[in-house]
């Protein structure tokens, strides 16, 4: 079932971006998500042919064959998804495998490798990844590259070693969340912060914001100054 917008606006289209006749198989079991993206790509990309699947156990039944790319939606938990992937690379072993998850930066690390292990060649975070970028992921997977976050695959380069105690953070902050709020303690911008911890603008924006929600803080100064409060009360010099 070939899947093509009636009428499409080409904001954003250029020749160097274009995708051309690509065959995309995309499973994603959620209705919602499946239309919304599947309209929002194809109105950039009007070429494309995609034909969407409401579970792997449909795709591998009925639609393995002719295919360029597999995009799999995942929202399953961690065992399952990584069941889905290989049953995927099982029906087609050909064709590159691009996964998208939701998943909380805590739980992405494992979720990438494990991944990517299982046959998928490129991971898209669904909360940090924006149109344009995933356009720009398919188009490099495509070409025969692996994608893959990196900020989140180095998120644990900082982590302390094995058997060593963590101070547990009040406003449960993760590692990396902790690293952007080390650095907006220092009145950096979020160019340079995204540059020194090797990730996207858009990444060191998504962590702010989350670092705001969870300190109640209703900008990025306040947090930093919570932040401050709470190093001083406790004695400590690095942002928890």
């Amino acid at each position: 079932m070939e899947r093509r917008p009636e009428s499409g606006s080409t904001t954003g289209y250029s020749e160097d971006s274009d995708l051309g006749a690509l065959r995309i198989a995309w499973i994603d079991s959620y209705a919602l998500t499946r239309d919304c993206i599947l309209r929002a790509i194809l109105e950039l990309q009007p070429t494309l042919k995609v034909s969407p699947f409401i579970s792997v156990a449909e795709f591998v039944r009925t639609g393995n064959d002719g295919f360029d790319l597999i995009i799999f939606y995942s929202h399953a938990s961690y065992d399952i998804c990584l069941q889905e992937i290989a049953a995927i690379r099982q029906a087609l072993e050909a064709a590159p495998l691009i996964m998208l998850s939701d998943l909380e930066d805590s739980h992405q690390l494992n979720t990438i490798r494990g991944a990517l292990r299982a046959g998928a060649n490129g991971f898209i975070s669904t909360r940090s990844t924006g149109l344009a970028m995933t356009l720009s992921a398919i188009r490099f997977v495509q070409a025969g590259g692996t994608f893959a976050p990196l900020e989140m695959l180095l998120s644990d380069a900082s982590a302390p070693p094995a058997g060593q105690p963590v101070a547990a953070s009040p406003y449960r902050l993760t590692t990396r969340q902790k690293a952007v709020l080390a650095q907006l303690q220092q009145g950096k911008a979020n160019k340079i912060i995204a540059h020194e911890l090797g990730m996207s603008e858009s990444t060191a924006k998504v962590h702010i914001r989350n670092i705001m929600r969870k300190m109640g803080a209703t900008n990025r100064t306040q947090a930093a100054f919570n932040a401050l409060k709470l190093c001083s009360e406790r004695g400590e010099a690095v942002a928890m």
